[in-house]
């Protein structure tokens, strides 16, 4: 027998056991891509039913929250295409499947990050990117190089604080079990949050999401500098540029709690 697989090769085969068993119903999954698509893009015609009626939305002109908008949502649905097995812990943890996946020769985490993996979570990329576009299009940036390279920046920087808050949504469902719908309040709360300017929310709610949970990286740190608006907070300029350390911080405090969860698990015996 060959060596198992690594935590990138079990995601993939994962990953594709998956897709291949989405794939079989083919008309359920077309019209499931069709909805998830218009559902994502009513969020966007929210947006600008807004900017129907005001001409800024907390210092941002349309153009601009376009891409502050787009730039959150792209993130955070690519966390989700990427790591959102989290999510369904609890209920495979209460149905006793869990097992199942603790005792292969491989990774948990990478088991669990493609668990019940389907090609419908692409579709809200789609009106995540037209947004993303359309903001840079019609926004006046006076482009550089820096500001060039800090849009795939936002982009890596928002998928990476919320993969991390996906691995704290696991951690929690192993000690708490039904605790879902308490954890959507961080996961979907600050996918909504990160989506509009944080200066709507007041300098106190501002500062816990920049360093209390570091939402303000997902994109509304390196934004402000993109556009080329000032910090309302007054924050020093390095502070555009430190959303990996923020992420990486923040996955090593998520892995710990991975493991301090499933030291505490207790088999079904099933």
């Amino acid at each position: 027998m060959g060596e198992p697989p690594g935590p990138v090769g079990t995601y993939l085969a994962t990953v594709r056991m998956w897709g291949r068993s989405a794939m079989q119903y083919r008309a359920s999954l077309i019209l499931l891509m069709v909805n998830g698509t218009l559902i994502a893009g009513l969020e966007l015609v929210a947006l600008l039913v807004v900017f129907g009626n005001v001409r800024s939305l907390g210092g941002f002109t349309l153009s601009e929250a376009l891409y502050l908008y787009g730039a959150a949502q792209a993130a955070f649905y690519i966390s989700d295409l990427m790591f959102t097995g989290t999510e369904y812990l609890g209920e495979r943890i209460r149905m006793g499947t869990f097992d199942a996946l603790l005792v292969r020769p491989v990774g948990v985490l990478p088991q669990v990050f493609a668990d019940q993996f389907t090609p419908r979570r692409f579709c809200p990329l789609i009106p995540a990117g037209g947004a993303v576009v359309a903001g840079l299009v019609g926004a006046p940036i006076h482009w550089t190089w820096l500001r060039a390279a800090l849009v795939p920046y936002t982009l890596l920087t928002g998928v990476a604080v919320f993969g991390a808050i996906w691995v704290f949504v696991g951690a929690f469902q192993i000690m708490v079990t039904d605790a879902s719908e308490a954890m959507n309040v961080v996961t979907y709360g600050g996918q909504f949050m990160s989506s509009y300017p944080l200066a709507l929310y007041g300098r106190n709610l501002m500062l816990f999401l920049t360093f209390g949970v570091p939402f303000a990286f997902v994109n509304w740190q390196p934004t402000l500098y993109v556009l080329g608006h000032a910090d309302p907070l007054g924050l020093p300029l390095p502070l555009r540029f430190a959303g990996p350390l923020f992420a990486a911080a923040l996955w090593c405090l998520a892995l710990f709690a991975w493991r301090a969860a499933l030291r505490h698990h207790r088999s079904t015996g099933s």
